[in-house]
């Protein structure tokens, strides 16, 4: 019988691909130390970059022709996912079914991951469960998107959220407003905040996205990256990655511009809308944690958004529809309240849905639809 052969341990072949890579690894850093170029600067535009590509693949549709962006059918949003309609949420229908008491909520990522809107329908389906009124349940839409500001969901409501034929909205926005205040001396402000947004054309997605970000911590590998970007995606690389079709990242030492009332506009013009088609509307105040970058600014920002979101409510709620939710003065803005600078723990996401849960009971059981 032949002998067999014991299968040997390629060793020689790993000692040359870890010279090859010791080699480059030392040559890059070589580079970059002689050049003068600071490693940061490529890992920076990297990451940027790879991240952009695997947002736009994977959880937003930069199609839809009145928006920047929208979230993508089937992407998911928290523990929610995207309908068919665009809206993130379950399954349904334009119209709201019968005895189903439907509340479209909009904002920014604070609310899109669903956390005080979910805590808000299940407390309103426990509270039509008395029979006093004609909703046997409540179905929660939100239409909204991370960094969307008054601008955004003013245009989404007019050209979607209008068609869904809410029994009541819910308005959280104001801190991307601020965001949208500040901006570089170089740049003309605009009441629509098209000096802050512009339409998002993302980068497809490339092969080598499948190396992980943390590799990049390889000077090679960072190098080599940054590279064949530059190489495939030149036009990309060039222009500074526009994550969700911003036009420049914020910094705290930049103008911040009120020269423009948009913040009051926006939700007056949805405010009326909403009223003429006999829409209820509970606008809420947001909470903001001192202390981020910039946070002084960006806090009496909100703050002045806030006042100004209650002037709004107090001037339509003669008509008995709208609304103020004035959470940021009921729910003191600390680290046990915030998980980060402006989205919200578990337990102060449960008692912001209830409370504004208990609002739209409170006026439906008062006449207020």
């Amino acid at each position: 019988m032949p002998r067999s052969r014991s299968r040997v341990f390629p060793w020689r072949t790993i000692l040359v691909f870890a010279g090859i890579f010791l080699f480059s690894e030392l040559a890059s850093r070589a580079y970059l130390l002689v050049r003068g170029f600071p490693a940061h600067r490529y890992v920076r535009t990297n990451s940027a970059l790879r991240q952009t590509r695997t947002i736009a693949d994977d959880e937003f549709d930069t199609d839809y022709p009145y928006l920047p962006f929208t979230p993508a059918a089937g992407s998911s949003a928290g523990e929610l996912s995207v309908n068919s309609l665009g809206f993130i949420g379950p399954e349904t229908g334009w119209v709201p079914a019968h005895g189903v008491f439907r509340v479209l909520c909009m904002g920014g990522s604070m609310v899109c991951d669903g956390s005080f809107p979910r805590m808000m329908g299940q407390r309103l389906d426990s509270l039509f469960a008395s029979g006093e009124l004609p909703y046997g349940s409540c179905e929660v839409l939100l239409l909204t998107a991370p960094t969307w500001t008054s601008a955004e969901n003013l245009a989404a409501y007019c050209t979607m959220g209008v068609h869904a034929q809410p029994h009541a909205i819910v308005l959280y926005a104001a801190v991307n407003d601020v965001y949208a205040m500040f901006r570089p001396d170089t740049v003309v402000a605009q009441p629509d905040y098209s000096h802050f947004r512009e339409r998002w054309n993302p980068a497809p997605p490339v092969p080598w996205d499948i190396i992980p970000g943390w590799a990049d911590s390889s000077r090679a590998i960072a190098l080599a990256r940054y590279g064949l970007d530059r190489v495939f995606q030149p036009r990309y690389q060039a222009d500074p990655p526009k994550r969700l079709g911003l036009s420049y990242d914020f910094s705290p030492d930049q103008v911040f511009d009120t020269t423009f009332a948009s913040y009051e506009s926006n939700m007056e013009a949805i405010t009326s809308i909403a009223n003429y088609r006999g829409t209820m509307v509970f606008i809420v105040s947001e909470l903001q944690l001192p202390g981020e970058r910039g946070g002084g600014t960006i806090v009496a920002g909100v703050n002045r958004l806030n006042s100004i979101a209650g002037r709004v409510a107090d001037r339509h709620s003669r008509s008995g529809l709208t609304h103020f939710v004035d959470a940021a003065g009921m729910i003191p803005a600390t680290d046990r309240a915030l998980s980060d600078k402006s989205h919200l723990t578990p337990e102060v996401n449960r008692l912001l849905g209830e409370l504004i849960a208990d609002s739209i009971h409170s006026a439906l059981m008062t006449g207020g639809a």
